[in-house]
């Protein structure tokens, strides 16, 4: 108790005092930081900085017990989603049913059906571990490329980028915009700094001793901080973590739950049905039942395959975004990525490669007597010094057009340098300096040209030069930015320095790519409407619709058509993005965001699906569902695809265990109700054996990929698959109706009638639901009533093979 009391009063110490002596105490400096010898002793001292949040999990034994079955198959962080535990519970009658039986079974004289039990029970576990450990270590280097924490960090006097886990107590961690504070720090330098958590958004203006905590996200502004604590010394009550968007369940897992509820539910209620009815109409009491009365529950070994088939498929599918280079956090993306109508793409860093490219021969000059390496050095006063630790792309790029970096700062004693947002360029800076040659106090604007000439105060006719201008070298391919100079409170335009963004090499292919798998693209932007619709007519297939963001929410909400045609939307704001993504889903449109900048992570969160690329800020990665490791965006058509053909997968297998179940369970109760014919259990088991090949077969099936987003529409697809099995237990009646009461082949062959022979009439019966039951795994491929996609090899092999083995059944 002592104890745990004097570390909260040194936390307390070190959050509250002098920033001297906080530093004293952690035995660093703000110049220098740790040495690399005194940092490795804290690090054993101290443990790594990794935050475990330690998860109890409560409830009953039963409520637990389901937690550990569906953490194998991948739905641990679905289970807090289905609150309701009866539809848990209907969709676990399978492995219910599967271990009574084994119960009634052991307890025979039949141990064949207990070694069938166990068999397809530890194969299917098997399967699931194998394939978890796959999925593991090929997402394994994938997941600390793209999500592992890095620092910045002040070692020897030296900075250098390590691993978010070494940090310990006293190091000088720098902070920028979009990074995630790795531990729990106090402030030393910074202009600006705007914390977000999972619960409340906060802007804060600090200079020093502003304490910041671990997952807080740096909204605006760069600077430096002391680490104070790290790992198991961070306080539990300053944690803030995000929500993890990607632990929802997604549309196949909540599609397999419904249909698995549907047949457990058959065979919750053929089994309650088999035992009542058997008690009243035939005036048996339970411990005088048949010994094969426990053929309902072994229907469940049936609709037990679902989840396992699910989580193969994913973790099939998981595996390809590997090999793509997508890092993916859980299995949502993979799933709901089918059923996406619109792609909307940030346009800077995202199509663009975020790397401008300033020509010094287009350069127009507004001021007198003012050269054109005048106006250079004056936009780089404007920018951040090639000496700080993050510079803005657009500044790196003005900068490298002066010989020397060095010119920018020399003779000029800054005084105060900062930037504002604004709409074009994402940040106007501004420095304010005194010119060491004259004495006089000087400031330099760098930014949007619209925004420098109102500043500048430049006439209407400047301005329309100013427009014209612009006009002009958009239609080149090109964007600008404004210089403004003030000398004695006189501000005066500058110059307009165009610059050009290219394009990523692969993204009018992937825009293509996208449109061709009948997807609506946008792109959102905050660059001017000239320039949107240049990049735009750019992108392959992509049309030249682009409006204004004003004009855009000027439209009547339920204005779906306007709507539908836009291909891109110029002059947004930040937080304008999101509002875009919220209209379209008001419109029921299922969207994906790519996006790159800490801006975009509001229109991630709002979409279904938020994908960053590979060099996107470290919160903007933590948002999405799906990450770019590679610079390339491609892997994102790639990725639709692999979705669609899962997604078809599973619609083909959950029609086939629907249609199997409700075969068995109607074929079941016609037989027993109508003729009081008893169904050898071992038809069950063969059949189940024989469904479970054919299951594992369709993850190695030929898919036609769709050409349209896909759906889940389960009511409809249960309502299939009952269609399919209603049919064949009708086909079934007949044939036992036909074959126990006559011969209808006596005139043509020889007779040999089957009835009497109850042997002859469940062989024969076997026999004709095995071969039905098979055949349904080669029509499910069917998009609708007209059309029939036949099966690829796998399926028919496995068709062939099931066949043979109830043939030789037969036959014995």
């Amino acid at each position: 108790m002592d104890m745990a009391s004097s570390d909260d009063m040194a936390m307390a110490d070190l959050e509250t005092g002098e920033e001297e002596e906080v530093l004293r105490r952690l035995g660093t400096a703000e110049e220098a930081g740790l040495t690399d010898n005194e940092a490795a002793r804290r690090l054993r001292l101290h443990g790594p900085n990794v935050v475990v949040l330690s998860h109890h999990h409560e409830g009953s034994m039963l409520q637990r017990f389901l937690m550990a079955l569906f953490s194998l198959w991948g739905w641990d962080h679905v289970f807090p989603k289905y609150n309701n535990m009866v539809r848990i519970i209907l969709n676990s009658m399978s492995w219910v049913t599967v271990l009574t039986t084994i119960a009634i079974t052991s307890a025979g004289q039949r141990p064949c059906e207990l070694a069938i039990v166990i068999f397809i029970v530890a194969t299917s576990l098997i399967a699931c571990f194998i394939a978890k450990l796959v999925l593991e270590y090929a997402k394994a280097p994938l997941e600390a490329k793209a999500h592992s924490p890095r620092a910045k960090v002040l070692r020897d006097g030296r900075w250098r980028d390590v691993h978010a886990a070494n940090l310990v107590p006293g190091d000088i961690i720098f902070l920028k915009v979009g990074d995630i504070v790795p531990a729990n720090a106090r402030v030393l330098r910074f202009q600006k700094i705007d914390t977000m958590t999972c619960w409340a958004k906060r802007s804060v203006d600090c200079a020093h001793d502003f304490l910041i905590y671990y997952a807080w996200t740096v909204s605006c502004g760069q600077g430096t901080a002391v680490v104070i604590a790290t790992g198991r010394g961070i306080p539990r009550s300053t944690l803030r973590l995000y929500p993890q968007r990607y632990a929802r369940p997604g549309q196949l897992k909540e599609g397999v739950m419904l249909a698995a509820c549907f047949c457990a539910s058959l065979v919750l209620v053929g089994t309650i049905a088999e035992i009542v009815l058997s008690f009243l109409l035939q005036k048996q009491n339970c411990t005088g039942m048949p010994l094969n009365a426990h053929f309902m529950p072994l229907i469940g070994g049936i609709p037990m395959a679902m989840p396992v088939f699910l989580y193969l498929a994913l973790a099939w599918g998981s595996v390809r975004l590997c090999f793509l280079g997508i890092a993916s956090r859980g299995t949502v993306a993979l799933e709901d990525l089918a059923s996406v109508d619109v792609i909307l793409f940030n346009m800077t860093g995202t199509l663009t490669c975020n790397q401008p490219c300033f020509v010094r021969d287009k350069i127009e000059m507004f001021a007198d007597g003012v050269s054109k390496d005048h106006a250079i050095i004056l936009a780089a006063r404007a920018s951040r010094s090639q000496h700080e630790l993050y510079i803005e792309p657009i500044d790196a790029a003005i900068l490298r057009l002066l010989d020397d970096p060095e010119q920018a700062r020399f003779g000029v004693q800054v005084l105060e340098h900062h930037a504002c947002f604004f709409v074009a360029l994402k940040l106007m800076f501004q420095t304010t300096y005194i010119d060491e040659g004259n004495g006089s106090k000087c400031c330099v604007f760098k930014g949007d040209p619209t925004k420098v000439a109102h500043q500048c105060g430049c006439s209407k006719e400047v301005k329309e030069k100013i427009s014209t201008l612009m006009d002009e070298l958009t239609l080149d391919g090109y964007q600008a930015i404004a210089v403004g100079h003030q000398v004695d409170s006189c501000w005066e335009f500058i110059a307009l320095m165009p610059y050009t963004d290219d394009l990523r090499s692969d993204s009018a292919d992937v825009v293509d790519s996208l449109i061709d798998l009948g997807l609506d693209i946008r792109v959102l932007t905050e660059s001017p409407l000239s320039t949107t619709k240049q990049v735009c007519g750019k992108l392959g297939k992509l049309g030249t619709n682009v409006v204004p963001a004003h004009s855009v929410f000027e439209l009547a909400r339920n204005n779906i058509e306007v709507h539908s045609n836009i291909n891109g939307i110029s002059d947004l704001f930040p937080e304008d993005k999101s509002d875009v993504v919220r209209r379209l889903r008001n419109f029921g449109c299922h969207c994906a965001m790519v996006g790159y900048e800490f801006l975009d992570h509001d229109a991630i969160g709002e979409s279904h699906i938020g994908i960053s690329v590979a060099d996107a800020t470290d919160y903007t990665k933590s948002e999405s569902d799906l990450v770019l490791t590679q610079h390339a965006l491609m892997p994102v058509s790639s990725a639709v695809q692999i979705s669609r053909k899962i997604c078809q997968m599973m619609r083909s297998f959950t029609i086939f265990t629907v249609s199997s179940t409700v075969h068995l369970f109607g074929v079941r109760a016609i037989l027993y109700l109508l003729w009081h014919f008893d169904l050898s259990s071992i038809l069950a088991f063969m059949i189940t054996a024989c469904n479970y090949c054919t299951s594992f077969a369709m993850l190695f099936e030929r898919v036609e990929l769709n050409k349209s987003p896909d759906r889940w529409r389960v009511q409809k697809i249960i309502t299939s698959g009952a269609a399919f099995g209603s049919y064949i237990v009708l086909t079934t009646a007949i044939f036992y109706w036909v074959a126990s009461t006559a011969n209808p082949f006596a005139c043509k062959f020889k007779p040999i009638s089957l009835m009497g022979s109850d042997e002859e009439i469940r062989a024969a019966l076997f026999l004709q639901m095995s071969t039905i039951n098979q055949a349904i795994a080669l029509f499910v491929h069917s998009d609708g009533c007209c059309i029939i996609r036949f099966p690829g090899p796998v399926v028919t092999f496995s068709f062939v093979v099931s066949q043979m083995v109830a043939n030789g059944d037969t036959q014995r």
